[in-house]
């Protein structure tokens, strides 16, 4: 009798269940002679710290800086001129070119000098950040004092720099040097009432001229030079 109930269960359990479909597994075939290539786990790296560059990667240098002059003018006036700088260069850990912009002051003579020179620099110690640079160069300059004509110059200066580079990007430096300033506004002459010029000064210069209407030599600054002085502050980048 149980053989009976168990075989009309079974029968009535696969009539209940022939008409659902079959699960099949969707895929295509792998080709014949093809090999399966695994699947790689993907590996996640960890997040690297910035690297910041050393001195040794920065090509350029923006320059602000304090400067002064000792100068001695042609006609035995000893006067100091200090003011402030401005500038491009390349980096200072490597030979390379500069360009500045300056603007010195002198109170005695409310004298007021504006410049821009530019030049080349020479590294010749290169050190954990200390460097040391010989640097030459020419400029134009233009100085107004009170009494004066106002003179164009030629300038040349020369000069040593010696600095140190605390992080990549900031450099303290000083510098000593000396330059040269030509006066190239014009001829030496003095002017005459009458419109004419005369090469000499003093008494009787322009007596069959009328009188002197303009002594260059009460008004012309000449020549100086002297020794400079610098301190200052370097971006690079």
């Amino acid at each position: 009798m149980k053989k009976s109930i168990l075989a009309i269960g079974l029968f009535i359990s696969a009539f209940s269940h022939a008409d659902r479909p079959l699960i099949i597994q969707q895929g295509a075939p792998i080709p014949l002679g093809n090999e399966v290539t695994p699947i790689e786990e993907t590996k996640f790296q960890p997040l690297q710290p910035a690297k910041y560059k050393n001195e040794a990667e920065l090509n350029h240098s923006l320059m602000l800086e304090y400067s002064a002059q000792k100068a001695k003018f042609e006609n035995n006036i000893e006067e100091d001129l200090t003011g402030f700088g401005i500038g491009y260069s390349s980096s200072p850990h490597k030979n390379g070119v500069w360009g500045k912009f300056e603007y010195q002051q002198n109170n005695e003579y409310d004298g007021k000098a504006y410049e821009f020179s530019f030049g080349g620099h020479l590294n010749f110690i290169n050190l954990n950040g200390f460097y040391a640079l010989g640097t030459l160069g020419t400029g134009f300059s233009v100085l107004d004092a009170d009494g004066f004509d106002t003179s164009s110059y030629w300038t040349i200066p020369i000069g040593l720099e010696a600095g140190y580079t605390f992080t990549p990007n900031f450099s303290l430096y000083t510098g000593i040097g000396y330059k040269w300033s030509f006066n190239i506004t014009g001829e030496k002459e003095t002017r005459c009432n009458d419109g004419t010029w005369s090469d000499s000064t003093g008494s009787g210069t322009c007596s069959w001229h009328g009188g002197i209407d303009y002594d260059y030599s009460s008004n012309y600054i000449g020549d100086y030079d002297g020794v400079t002085y610098k301190a200052g502050l370097r971006y690079n980048f």
